[in-house]
C-alpha cells in the first residue's frame, strides 16, 4: 500500500455529475493495482474538509498514471471533480481484494468464458477487467459485458471498452429503454446463464441489483463474485463502517462480519449474506 501525492492528468465531465479523472501515480503502485481494487483520495488542499478521504475504484492505470470516475454526491466527491488539471490530490492505496485470475496460460483452448455485469456507477469496477492491461487473462475469456443503467445519457465508458476489448460483446438495458431493451440487467444474466451454465459471472451495482445477480446464479447453480459497494470511511478496516454479513469465509458455515475494505470489495456470491 502506498501513500502519495499526484497530480490531475485530465478532468473529462461524462454526465452532469460524473468526472472522469486521470491522476499521476508512482510506478509501484500502478504495476500493483489489480481489477476490482480501490484507493482513497482527498484534496491535497491542507484543509482537511472533509477529514476522511472517499474510495473510488481504479479503473484503470498506465505506466505512471490511474484512472477513477467519481460521481458528485458529497462535499469530498464535489471537491475532486471539481479539481483543475495540474491540482495535487492525496492517495493510499491499491486497497483490498480484487476479482480472482481466471486464467494464467492464454494459450488454453479452454479459457473459462467469464460474464461482467455492471450497474450504474458499478461498471468504474467491472470496466478495470477489461482496461488493465497487465491483467489480459481476464480480457480474454470474456465472453459479454451486460450493462444496465437509469437511461442511456448515465451508460459510461462504452467506447473505452470497445477499443480495449473489441472482441468482446457488449448488451445494455436501461430503466427507461433508450438503450437496449427496458428492464433489469440480471434479466439478461438468467438469459446468458443458460446458454453457458458454466460460466463465472464478475458482478458490481447496487445492493438491490447485487441481491437480484446472487439469486440467479443460485437458480442455476453458476458460479460468480460480487464486489460489494459498501459505504467506507477509513479504508483500513480500523472504523468498521463497511462490515458485511458474509457466510464461511473461513469454510465452517458461521455467518461473520467481514470488512469490505480489507476483506472485500469483492466476494465470493455465495459467501455474502444480504
Amino acid at each position: 500500500m502506498y501513500l502519495f501525492t499526484g497530480k490531475i492528468l485530465r478532468n473529462r465531465q461524462l454526465t452532469s455529475d460524473i468526472r472522469h479523472l486521470r491522476i499521476s501515480a508512482p510506478a509501484d503502485f500502478c504495476q500493483q493495482s489489480a481489477p476490482g481494487q480501490f484507493i482513497m483520495l482527498s484534496c491535497n488542499d491542507g484543509l482537511f474538509d472533509p477529514l476522511l478521504k472517499r474510495p473510488f475504484g481504479i479503473l484503470n492505470r498506465g505506466e505512471n498514471w490511474f484512472e477513477v470516475v467519481i460521481k458528485e454526491v458529497g462535499k469530498g466527491s464535489l471537491q475532486l471533480g471539481e479539481m483543475k488539471e495540474g491540482a495535487i490530490v492525496s492517495g493510499h492505496g491499491p486497497l483490498g481484494n480484487g476479482y480472482p485470475e481466471i486464467n494464467s496460460d492464454l494459450n488454453k483452448d479452454d479459457l473459462t468464458p467469464l460474464i461482467l455485469v455492471a450497474g450504474g456507477m458499478g461498471i468504474a469496477s467491472i470496466a478495470s477487467c477489461l482496461l488493465f492491461s497487465l491483467k489480459s487473462s481476464i480480457k480474454a475469456g470474456s465472453r459479454v459485458l451486460l450493462y444496465g443503467a437509469a437511461n442511456l445519457d448515465e451508460l459510461l465508458l462504452l467506447d473505452e471498452m470497445k477499443e480495449s476489448a473489441p472482441d468482446i460483446r457488449i448488451e445494455t438495458i436501461t430503466d427507461d429503454g433508450s438503450s437496449g431493451r427496458q428492464g433489469w440487467v440480471t434479466e439478461l444474466l438468467e438469459t446468458e446463464l443458460q446458454q453457458y451454465p458454466e460460466a463465472l459471472v464478475f458482478a458490481c451495482g447496487p445492493e438491490p441489483m447485487l441481491i437480484n445477480v446472487q439469486q440467479v446464479l443460485r437458480k442455476v447453480s453458476a458460479r460468480g463474485y460480487l464486489s460489494l459497494e459498501n459505504r467506507m470511511a477509513c479504508g483500513f478496516g480500523v472504523c468498521l463502517g463497511c462490515v458485511q454479513d458474509v457466510t464461511g469465509i473461513d469454510d465452517d458455515g458461521t455467518v461473520e462480519s467481514a470488512k469490505v475494505c480489507t476483506q472485500g470489495p469483492v466476494f465470493p456470491a455465495d459467501k455474502v449474506v444480504f
